[in-house]
Parts: C-alpha cells; structure tokens; sequence
C-alpha cells in the first residue's frame, strides 16, 4: 500500500468516493486517490463553511452604521443597485449614467458611502430589479437581497444536484460545498447580482432539456444584464446554427430595450451605450484588485500589452473551439451547456471572483459525468475540484502573480471537452460497471 495513501483504497471508477472502500468490488481495482476521501472531504468543506460564514455574518452585523469593523460599506457592490434602483424609482433616470449626479444620489441615501465612487456599469434595466429594494433602508434593503440570494442559490445547486443524484449521492457532501463555495460567499459578502446570471444559466438549461429551444434563448437573453457571459453561447450558436435558441434570445433582448425606452425613455438608453466605449477604455480601473480575477486575462495581463491582448485572443478562440466541439457532441445538455458556462468564466473580459459563482453548475454536471462514465480522469478531476475551491478562496496571484484557478479551470475545460468527443458511446449501465447501485460520492 502507498504510504501516501493513508490508509485509503477506493475503485478506480469511484474518484474521491469514499474512504476504505472495497478493492474487492466488481470493476475497481485498488488505487490511492488523492487528495481526501468523501468523509475527509465533506469535514473540510462543513469546517470551511463555518469559518466563511461566520465571519460574513461578523462582517455585516459589527462596525458603526453602514461600514464593517474592516472600513468598508457593508455590501460595497449592493450599493450601486441600490442607488441604481432608487433613481429609477423616484424618478430621477438623468442621473444613472451621469457619474457626479450618481455619486452625489448615493451619498444622499447612504451618507457614509462619500469616500466610494462607482461608474454605473450596468445596463438600465438592472434598476428594475432593485427599485422595490430601494424603499427600504440601505441595510435593510441588503439583508432581503442576501437572503434572496441565498435561498435562490440553493434552490439552484439543489436541482442541478438532483438531476445527477444517481451518480453524485452524497447530499451532505455537495450542500456542504456548496456552502463553502467561495464565490458564493463572496457574491453574498459584495452585495453582488451575479446570481441573476446563474438563475439565466439556470433556466435555460431546464429548457433544453425538455427540448425548449426557443424558450432557452429568452433565458440566455437575461445575460445582456452582464453581456460579457454570453461571448461563448453567441459563438456556439452562430457557429452550431441554434437559430430558435438565437430567436430566443433576440425576443427577451427585444423585450428588455423596449421596457427601457418605455419606462425610462431613450435618453438613458443613449446614455448607456455612450458610456460603454468609456468602460471599455478604463475597463483596468474596474478592477482595483487585479488578484481577484479569475479568468484568462488574469493570465495574459502578466505579460506587455503588445503580446498579451494576441494571448488572450489566442486562448480565448482555444477555448472557443473546444466549447463548440462540446455541444456538437452526444453529451448530455447538462454536460453541454456546463461547457459553455466554464468557458464563459475563462474567456470573460471582467471577471471577479464573485463571478465564478456560475461554476457551481459546470463543477456539479462535470463531476458526474466522469463519474457516470466511468471515465479514468475521474480522480484527477475531483482533484482540480478540491484545488479549485482553495485557489478561488486564496488568490494565488496576489502571492506568485499566477492565478491558479485559471490554469484548474482551463485543465477542467479541455479534458472534460476531449472526454466528451472520444466516449461518444452510451454510459455503462450498472450492470456493465459491476454495481449494484449508483456509484457516486459516498462515505
């Protein structure tokens, strides 16, 4: 036995499935899997959460008013939407991309955010959302869209799971992660909207996979709220001729320009699409923490401009190629559309770590596809998971400048894309794998 292995022997075909599992079964054969079994797995992921979440909860209910016991405003992110909401609310639209009017509205509701200046990024429709939001007290207001977040979050992770829970058993396991996850946590801790992105994700891949094409495109269409997540579904469907997904989406987009230019006239439309030039050009300044990054151009900005921005492009239609490559394939939609969601996270011009809260579907949907497929780079992949989790928490780069994440995610996309187009067969059944029941993560 591998010294290194402490003591744990588990099938092949089981990836981290459980400790001491029986090298005996039917179609295993003794291996040591590293880095923990699920037992050991599920106790770091609780210990983690409990960390990260008391220490939000901390980070919300001390310090003086509005600022955490660190200086910071409480939900530093929310407090654009919430100032985006209240104008739109009050009536007041002139001011949503008009930057000395927006900051003068925000300090007017929330005095004490005076040293914070934030562009309005977002396109106007975003306000909709947090007009109601913007009755309430800055901090009230944060508390009910943390709990929406919350519950949102879980309702969605929970049914992704569900769907793949013949393969992945281990409830515990994946809530407990889940909980840890943390882009999650810091999606929660910033206030930010990035669940509504998931939730689009989301929507759409219950579409296609009742053979909704159509209506997968209206919920692809809510990505215009963060456009920079659609770059890879837009190619995939040009490219894969997806022209009801693509009718689909021209329909909500349709939708949501109209509600603008009706509710709020073309005045601010103009305003917006004049500002995005300017975002565009300043798009560095966006990102004060270069080290909470966690896409390809976390990578490539090491390098002079010169060769970086080709490096980017290169890598980007790298993962492209494999992301079409995918959903040509006889892969499942989930395993389809998670390849998208991932490549959607690398190619991403402005990406922060709260960002990569959509991987919570791709991680899932992929995890059981090796699992289900019996595939030999299931080990390795629960591997780059559990590595994943400690990169996306601790920002590599802000110690060796690389961003590790990047390179785990990029390893998880074309394996899992070059695993889809050489095993075009069907799953093994249990019988063929020698189980007599799912085989997935358990203890």
């Amino acid at each position: 036995m591998d010294p290194n292995c402490n003591g744990q022997i588990t099938p092949v075909i089981g990836g981290i499935a459980g400790s001491k599992a029986d090298a005996s079964e039917p179609g295993a054969r003794a291996v040591c899997l590293w880095p923990y079994s699920a037992r050991r797995a599920r106790a770091h992921a609780i210990a983690t959460a409990i960390v990260l979440w008391i220490g939000l909860t901390i980070t919300f209910a001390a310090g003086a008013g509005n600022r955490s016991i660190a200086g910071p405003i409480k939900g530093p992110d929310f407090l654009q939407f919430y100032t985006m909401g209240s104008l739109v609310r009050t009536g007041r639209t002139a001011a949503l991309y008009d930057v000395n009017a927006f900051h003068r509205a925000q300090v007017d509701l929330v005095p004490e955010s005076a040293p914070e200046l934030y562009p309005t990024v977002y396109p106007p429709q975003v306000a909709f959302v947090f007009a109601p939001f913007s009755a309430l007290s800055f901090r009230q207001a944060l508390v009910l869209w943390s709990a929406i977040t919350i519950a949102l979050f879980f309702v969605i992770v929970r049914s992704a799971w569900r769907a793949v829970a013949n393969d992945l058993p281990d409830s515990v396991l994946v809530g407990a992660a889940a909980a840890a996850f943390p882009p999650f946590w810091s999606l929660v801790l910033h206030g930010q909207a990035t669940i509504l992105i998931l939730a689009a994700f989301w929507a759409g891949w219950i579409a296609l996979e009742r053979k909704r094409p159509y209506l997968a495109g209206v919920a692809f269409g809510l990505l215009l709220i963060k456009p920079q997540f659609a770059i890879p579904l837009a190619v995939v469907a040009v490219v894969c001729g997806e022209w009801p997904m693509i009718a689909g989406a021209a329909t909500s987009i349709a939708i949501q320009v109209a509600g603008v230019v009706m509710l709020l006239g073309r005045p601010v439309l103009k305003a917006y699409l004049t500002f995005v030039p300017v975002m565009l050009q300043h798009q560095d300044l966006l990102e004060p923490k270069p080290f909470q990054s966690h896409s390809l151009r976390a990578l490539t900005r090491l390098a002079p401009a010169w060769i970086g921005v080709p490096m980017w492009a290169i890598l980007c239609a790298v993962v492209l190629s494999y992301t079409v490559r995918v959903w040509r394939s006889a892969a499942p939609p989930r395993v389809r559309l998670g390849m998208i969601v991932i490549a959607s996270v690398l190619v991403n011009p402005h990406l922060i770590v709260y960002d990569a809260t959509v991987l919570a579907l791709p991680l899932l949907w992929f995890g059981a596809y090796v699992q289900e497929r019996r595939a030999p780079i299931a080990a390795t992949y629960w591997t780059a998971v559990y590595w994943s989790f400690v990169t996306l928490l601790a920002p590599t780069a802000l110690i060796v400048g690389v961003q590790v994440s990047v390179l785990l995610l990029m390893w998880m996309a074309v394996t899992i894309a070059r695993a889809t187009v050489a095993d075009a067969g069907p799953a093994p059944s249990q019988l063929e794998r020698g189980l007599p029941e799912p085989f997935g993560l358990r203890a």
